[in-house]
């Protein structure tokens, strides 16, 4: 039975501190993404408190990882060392749960939490391929310094009485690198986007349109105002189909440019390049009467499969590969609450099976009760 979660509110000064870290740490290696899991007390199972670099929804698989997971931050906290994973290949060869998740370029570095003693949690980070396949002594360096500076924070925060703990979701760090323009370079800047004659429009790390120039709004079909602050395929039935978001997906973990095709009804064929960066994606909109490439993916007709959404598929797939491994149904119990609920967010979760005495895993079923204002 797992105790429960100390509440944000409660976590005490520790918590501004360990955002520094994470920050600092980020800032020195170069990382574009970086998690930092706390292990509470008595349990077996590490909890993702905080994040920077990407959204909840694609963090949602590791909100909760048991420390006998075949991943990198439990290897890291189980063997107290770093964990470096220089390749696409290393990380589907060694951890093929994660790389069924996250089928990008990328590279990972996972390290421990510790004070010698204690074992507080750990620290995930993320570059995109453009890193070398090695990290430097430098960076090894400071990775350990990070997490030897946060273990005393910890502790201290322990020893007041007020110990930092997981909240119900993972707090989200602002973008670290992104650069502030002043007035006049922002309204210059405005003005000129305004006049182009090609699409143009702006993501945030969520997938939330968060600007769309005239010519966008015209090539789509679609008004500004019905698209702020919603995420485009959630919006734009032509655009529902989990390809167009595993693109968006694929832009904002691997840090690398990519692209695809989309036919907006009745036959207008429009090339969306996405172009990533610390705070969000930036995206060209263009007509096209090419046939795709290789590197980039078309609908063949407008999909319903949207409503579902390239996140879902994902966690189920990551639910499967950890059910396999599971020997008991308080097994599948627990996979279940580590994976399905912050995946999908339901309000409950029941488990029935059939057969009391010998229960398979073909006896089970699972009933979700979602909240009704979550998608």
């Amino acid at each position: 039975m797992r105790g429960p979660a100390v509440p944000a509110s409660a976590a005490g000064p520790g918590k501004g501190l360990l955002d520094a870290v994470l920050a600092d740490v980020m800032r020195d290696t170069g990382a574009s993404v970086g998690l930092v899991f706390l292990l509470p007390p008595g349990e077996r199972v590490l909890r993702l408190v905080l994040a920077s670099g990407l959204s909840r929804e694609i963090a949602a698989p590791w909100a909760r990882v048991p420390v006998d997971a075949a991943s990198p931050v439990a290897d890291a906290v189980r063997q107290r060392r770093l964990v470096w994973l220089g390749s696409q290949e290393e990380i589907a060869r060694r951890y093929p749960r994660v790389g069924i998740v996250l089928p990008y370029g990328l590279m990972v570095a996972a390290a421990p939490i510790t004070d010698g003693t204690t074992v507080w949690g750990g620290i995930v980070l993320l570059w995109p391929v453009s890193h070398p396949a090695q990290l430097s002594a430098a960076e090894q360096e400071t990775i350990t310094a990070c997490c030897r500076r946060a273990a005393p924070l910890l502790q201290q925060a322990a020893d007041s009485g007020r110990p930092l703990g997981p909240a119900e979701e993972p707090r989200l760090l602002p973008a670290l690198h992104s650069r502030e323009a002043d007035s006049a370079q922002a309204v210059a800047a405005l003005n000129c986007i305004e006049q182009l004659p090609v699409g143009c429009c702006a993501l945030d790390l969520d997938g939330r349109l968060t600007y769309i120039n005239p010519a966008g709004a015209e090539l789509i079909g679609a008004g500004a105002a019905s698209l702020l602050g919603k995420r485009p395929w959630e919006v734009l039935v032509w655009l529902h189909d989990p390809a167009f978001e595993d693109r968006y997906r694929e832009a904002v973990v691997s840090r690398q440019p990519t692209s695809f095709a989309a036919r907006r009804p009745p036959d207008i064929r429009l090339s969306f390049q996405l172009y990533p960066h610390d705070s969000g994606i930036s995206v060209h909109i263009t007509p096209t009467v090419r046939a795709p490439t290789a590197t980039t993916v078309e609908a063949a007709a407008p999909s319903t499969a949207g409503l579902v959404g390239a996140t879902g598929p994902y966690h189920l797939t990551h639910l499967a590969t950890a059910l396999a491994e599971a020997v008991s149904v308080q097994d599948v119990v627990e996979l279940a609450a580590d994976q399905i609920v912050p995946a999908f967010g339901p309000k409950a979760l029941a488990l029935h099976h059939a057969n009391q005495s010998a229960p398979r895993y073909d006896d089970i079923a699972l009933l979700l009760i979602r909240t009704p204002d979550r998608p």
